[in-house]
This record gives C-alpha cells, sequence and structure tokens, in this order.
C-alpha cells in the first residue's frame, strides 16, 4: 500500500502566502490538496520529480476560484503555475502543469500526451468532490485513512459550495465553465 505523504514544504510554501486570502477555508482546501497529492502517487509509480510537480499542481489548480469565486479560473492558476515554476528554475515543467490544472475537471479521461500524470490528477479531484463515491479501484480502507489524515473541512465546504452556485445562477449562458468532455 502507498503510504500517505503527511507533510510537504513544497505546498505549505505555496499556500501559505495565501493564507490569509483564503480565510476560513485555507485548512480545508490545504486537506484537499494534499488529498489529490497522495491520491496521484497511489496512481502513479515513482519517477524524478513526481511528488513536486503533484504538489505544485494540487496547490495551484483551484486557487484562484477560492481567491476571487469565479468558476472560470483554469488560465489564472495555470499562469500562476507558470511563475512559480519560472521562478524555481522548473519552465520545463510548465506544459505539463498546464495540461494537469486545464484537465483536472474533465469528464473522460485523459489521453493526451503527459496522460499518467494529467490523468491521475483529474481521478484525484473526482474522487475528492464526490466525496469518494467514485475510486478509481482505489481501496475503500486506503482512502478512508487518507479522509482521517487530511479531514473534509466544514469551512472548505462552506466556501466551495456556495462560491460554485453563486456563480452559476450569475452566469447562466456558462454556469460551469471549468468543465471539460
Amino acid at each position: 500500500m502507498v503510504e500517505i505523504v503527511t507533510e510537504s514544504g513544497l505546498m505549505d510554501d505555496i499556500l501559505g502566502p495565501y493564507q490569509k486570502d483564503l480565510g476560513i477555508g485555507y485548512n480545508g482546501y490545504r486537506n484537499h490538496c494534499f488529498r489529490m497529492l497522495n491520491i496521484g502517487r497511489f496512481l502513479v509509480p515513482d519517477e524524478p520529480h513526481r511528488d513536486d510537480r503533484f504538489a505544485i499542481m494540487a496547490a495551484f489548480h483551484d486557487l484562484p476560484f477560492f481567491l476571487t469565486g469565479s468558476l472560470d479560473y483554469l488560465g489564472k492558476a495555470s499562469d500562476l503555475a507558470k511563475d512559480y515554476l519560472e521562478a524555481m528554475g522548473r519552465p520545463e515543467w510548465e506544459p505539463e502543469m498546464r495540461l494537469m490544472i486545464h484537465n483536472h475537471h474533465k469528464v473522460r479521461p485523459y489521453t493526451g500526451e503527459y496522460a499518467p500524470m494529467v490523468d491521475a490528477m483529474r481521478k484525484a479531484d473526482w474522487i475528492d468532490v464526490t466525496f469518494t463515491k467514485i475510486r478509481f479501484g482505489i481501496p475503500r480502507s486506503w482512502i478512508r485513512d487518507l479522509r482521517a489524515t487530511f479531514p473534509l473541512n466544514e469551512a472548505y465546504k462552506a466556501v466551495a459550495m456556495p462560491g460554485i452556485a453563486r456563480y452559476a445562477v450569475t452566469h447562466l449562458t456558462r454556469p460551469l465553465p471549468m468543465m471539460r468532455w
């Protein structure tokens, strides 16, 4: 069984400056990011920099939504990740990062370039947002341990769910712009 990672200095370095702006949603968003990181680790065999790439993607993937309330945020999330990657000297990770961010709400499996990493993050987000009703073959016991380690925070739901509803009812022609088929 894949060990659950409980610390990521990289993720905390990214999220730390946003803690005040995320307010009551900070711990919930951080837990969501750690659940995604760990699910990705479960789905993709170890390879160089796998965990760093997952941590960066997880930290940025929904961040603009939680900061602004706009569901049309994938481009902004990708831009934040790109700027971060350039600052850390890893611009070569940007194409893969952009694909992971832009496809994490994709309904169908992702089969293009960087498919193992991109589809793992798609699955990780679907597992988490369906409250583990979808598991993509991951054992229930491992998911239960992951959720016990990084619980679903009520403040996260209190921020995410109303934010999604507010956006959707004020943008009736495109209520969920982050979704992909």
